[in-house]
C-alpha cells in the first residue's frame, strides 16, 4: 500500500492510498473513504469498498478482458501518435 498526501491550494490535505493487486495491472485507489479499481490512468470500476473493488478486479470476465484489451488499444494509438509528431 502506497499513501500520497496531495495539497489543495495549501487548505486541504487529502491522502489517497494505493493497494496493488497481486499477479495484475490492477490497482485499488481509495480517497476520502471510497475506492475504485484501476488500470494506470484508466478508471475500470464504479465507487465502492476497498474489499467489494479488490474482489471485482480479482475476478476474470469478459467485460475485464475486453476493458483491458481497448485500454492497451488506446495506449498504443496514442504512442503511435507521439512517434509520428516527432
Amino acid at each position: 500500500m502506497k499513501k500520497v498526501n496531495k495539497e489543495d491550494s495549501g487548505a486541504k490535505e487529502e491522502i489517497i492510498e494505493r493497494h496493488e493487486i497481486p499477479n495484475s495491472p490492477f490497482e485499488v485507489i481509495t480517497t476520502n473513504g471510497s475506492s475504485f479499481g484501476t488500470m494506470g490512468n484508466y478508471r475500470l470500476t464504479a465507487p465502492g469498498t476497498k474489499k467489494e473493488i479488490k474482489k471485482e478486479l480479482e475476478k476474470i470476465t469478459w467485460n475485464r478482458i475486453i476493458q483491458v484489451t481497448m485500454i492497451l488499444n488506446e495506449i498504443n494509438n496514442k504512442n503511435k501518435l507521439k512517434q509520428e509528431t516527432e
